[in-house]
């Protein structure tokens, strides 16, 4: 990197978040818009990610970021030129306990009020139209057919590459170390290259987020929580069918959906400390083993071939943050979407351009993803958030 290399706007991080918002100030033409990446496009937690797209939210502000950003999934390849698999085979959320029944209740009371096309199911009708689930403990079960899920990796790399095409600089194998800051404000970043100027400087580094904002000398309340992901060989399409919904037991704490001829089986530690470690955990094996068998019993016949871990980026009301930094002019953070970001990442990205580019975000009521809001101690926890 050149001394006095500057740009208009610098976005730490090209992930789901980073490169959303590039694409999204590039279409306003919002300047010279440089992305940072230590490694490369897509290699970090949204690589990992189960690529989850779902309207089942209990707060609005999950419910309307998904109406907004299930549009983009649904006419991708017009607008981004790539297939990113987007399979609209429904979410299936499981109900178990009393508490779990109240709640749900509530939830889809708000989620009919805002427009989402979704259906509370008894255990007979949860069995009759997904007979490979034992529901002989269930209360009942959500359904939304809009739902489903994509290819994260091939979504991502597909809008930096109209990012690219929009005049975006993408720099990989680029970490930066530190900030240029003055007591007002930013100035820019410090690479392992050399600094780079700039008046505007978007963090988006997922789990890596409260990281960067310690070098900036801000508090960004992002955590990183290991969640692991299992795969089968290939299991019988008439025993689970290929357009089963995404399944999620919320009580076991698991998941279960296709991908391609097997199966993607999830599961994590809820009490786990957080830590940046993706190692392998195939001591989880046995109990997502016990779990699935307990909810599908015809897995019994099902083998895993392989796991692998990534990172959830936690915030304490398990919701994301797109915003401002209040006491330094320049900083923004988009990030903290706890699990739920390749999902929200198209909108995220939209709003966090709006905040730059207009001075607030326009498409939506942003204020439940402002910063502040956790100094003011106004949070709701969003509870189906699957750790």
């Amino acid at each position: 990197m050149r001394t006095g290399d500057t740009a208009d706007i610098v976005i730490v991080g090209a992930g789901i978040m980073g490169v959303s918002t590039a694409y999204h100030l590039a279409r306003r033409r919002a300047g010279r818009i440089v992305v940072l990446e230590r490694d490369e496009v897509c290699s970090g937690s949204t690589a990992l990610a189960s690529g989850g797209i779902r309207h089942q939210y209990a707060n609005r502000i999950g419910i309307e970021l998904t109406r907004h950003s299930i549009e983009t999934y649904e006419r991708f390849e017009d607008e981004f030129g790539v297939d990113p698999r987007f399979r609209q085979h429904g979410y299936l959320i499981l109900v178990t306990t009393e508490v779990e029944q109240a709640q749900t209740e509530r939830n889809v009371a708000l989620q009919r009020s805002l427009g989402v096309d979704v259906a509370l199911l008894s255990p007979d009708e949860t069995r009759r139209r997904f007979p490979y689930l034992a529901t002989d403990d269930l209360r009942g079960a959500t359904y939304s057919p809009r739902d489903g899920y994509a290819d994260p990796y091939l979504a991502t790399t597909a809008i930096a590459a109209r990012a690219r095409d929009l005049g975006v600089t993408i720099r990989t194998g680029c970490e930066v170390v530190g900030f240029a800051r003055t007591p007002e404000g930013v100035e820019g970043v410090v690479t392992r290259d050399g600094p780079l100027s700039a008046p505007v400087v978007v963090i988006a580094t997922g789990a890596w987020s409260g990281v960067l904002g310690a070098l900036a000398g801000v508090d960004i309340p992002v955590a990183p929580l290991r969640r692991s992901k299992f795969i089968t060989a290939p299991f019988p399409f008439d025993r689970i069918p290929e357009a089963t919904p995404f399944v999620i037991d919320p009580h076991l704490g698991i998941s279960l959906r296709r991908e391609g001829a097997g199966l993607l089986l999830g599961i994590g530690r809820r009490e786990e400390a957080g830590s940046f470690s993706t190692a392998l955990d195939w001591s989880l094996a046995e109990p997502l083993v016990e779990r699935a068998v307990h909810r599908a019993p015809v897995l019994a016949d099902a083998q895993l071939m392989r796991t692998w871990s990534g990172l959830y980026e936690m915030t304490p009301d398990q919701t994301g943050i797109v915003s401002a930094v209040p006491g330094v002019a320049g900083l923004h953070v988009i990030a903290g979407f706890s699990g739920h970001g390749f999902m929200h990442g198209p909108i995220a990205g939209q709003l966090m351009a709006e905040l730059i580019a207009e001075g607030r975000a326009t498409t939506l009521d942003a204020v439940p993803l402002a910063l502040d809001r956790f100094a003011r101690g106004e949070t709701s926890l969003e509870p189906l958030t699957f750790t």
